[in-house]
């Protein structure tokens, strides 16, 4: 009777695992010269990647990726880190955040767009901004909406930790 109650739990934990392992939605973003980019295209199956949503009227957005921008050079020293600042904007509004992106000094952050929110829906971002942390085979490992000084701090260990270091 024990040996099947725990056989029982171990089934149901791992069903409850699986069915919490969220994948990196299925979509296709645009690159700032309207190249299409997919999301399966992220996934090197080497490192994990962040994701971060951003809006251009969205000031603690581009607080957040500034800030991430100036720290990247010493977190590059770690590990790698992939950062795709993937823009909400609307078709109205993509040319303006594609020249805001461009006018801003993200080296290192790959700016992409989801002009149809397609990318939005998918993962059910409410509010900006949003960082989703992926591992290596795009399954996701940790997320965050809203953004306070030091939170990059947080994100760079979640990354740590989904890289296992």
């Amino acid at each position: 009777m024990m040996k099947k109650l725990v056989v029982a739990f171990v089934l149901l934990a791992l069903v409850t695992l699986s069915a919490s392992a969220q994948r990196i939605p299925s979509v296709t973003l645009e690159d700032g010269s309207g190249k299409a980019v997919t999301t399966a295209s992220l996934i090197d199956h080497k490192s994990p990647f962040v994701v971060s949503i951003w809006m251009t009227t969205c000031k603690p957005c581009l607080k957040e990726l500034d800030t991430i921008a100036e720290e990247m050079p010493d977190w590059d020293e770690s590990f790698p880190l992939r950062i795709y600042a993937v823009s909400m904007d609307d078709a109205r509004s993509q040319k303006r955040a594609v020249a805001l992106a461009q006018g801003r000094d993200w080296d290192g952050i790959t700016a992409l767009f989801d002009v149809n929110a397609d990318l939005r829906r998918a993962l059910n971002v409410s509010s900006v901004p949003q960082v989703f942390v992926y591992d290596k085979d795009g399954n996701l490992f940790y997320t965050h909406i809203g953004y306070r000084p030091g939170d990059e701090q947080e994100l760079l260990n979640q990354v740590r930790k989904c890289a296992g270091r």
